[in-house]
């Protein structure tokens, strides 16, 4: 009985320093601008469509000697609402004026959506060593206020491997750098003379 306790204590010790929540932001100055700015007026839908058959706010999840841990999610609000808040810094940066909208009937024209394709980061544990691995890919959907589709593109998206040390799992850092690799994707999609089109009334 003693030597199941340690085993679990052994077992729960790593854990229990886990990081279990990451910011999801991107500061406007982190972001490539393009040279020629759009100086166009834009709607976009407030939530992201989250098409990940996981979890829908979890960012990552710990594993400890291959056996599942915590869940890591953002720490400041909901992904599907903090994606687009991204995509919001990245439209401004290029050069549009955005205004946010709940519903998408709300609107009187074209409105951009935003939609998680992958998000994933896994750090296995073999303590006090492991590995942090993960990927993200977004794309960028035109609609009608009725649904109908009219321009979509994805991102090639971003992914990373990189080294843990005890509790220190670096969640938040690859989960900065997919985002911010996937934004600066899609200032270049929107900076296209088709993505501009689409968006005029």
């Amino acid at each position: 009985m003693r030597l199941i306790l340690v085993g679990l204590l052994f077992l729960m010790l790593p854990l229990s320093g886990c990081q279990t929540s990451v910011s999801v932001q991107i500061e406007d100055q982190d972001l490539e601008r393009p040279t020629a700015q759009a100086n166009l007026k834009v709607t976009l839908l407030s939530k992201a469509r989250d098409i990940r058959d996981k979890p829908r706010d979890q960012v990552g999840r710990h594993f400890f000697m291959l056996m599942p841990g915590p869940q890591v999610k953002p720490d400041e609000e909901r992904l599907d609402r903090a994606i687009p808040k991204g995509v919001k810094t990245a439209l401004e940066a290029s050069g549009y004026s955005v205004t946010m909208l709940d519903r998408l009937r709300e609107a009187t024209g074209p409105v951009v959506v935003v939609q998680i394709d992958d998000l994933r980061n896994y750090l296995h544990l073999f303590y006090p060593l492991g590995v942090v691995w993960g990927k993200m890919r977004l794309s960028v959907h035109v609609l009608t206020p009725d649904g109908k589709e009219l321009w979509a593109g994805a991102t090639e998206g971003h992914w990373g491997l990189m080294a843990s040390l005890f509790y220190m799992s670096g969640f938040e850092t690859r989960v900065q750098s997919d985002l911010k690799a996937n934004l600066n994707q899609i200032i270049a999609m929107v900076s296209s003379e088709e993505f501009k089109k689409q968006i005029k009334p």
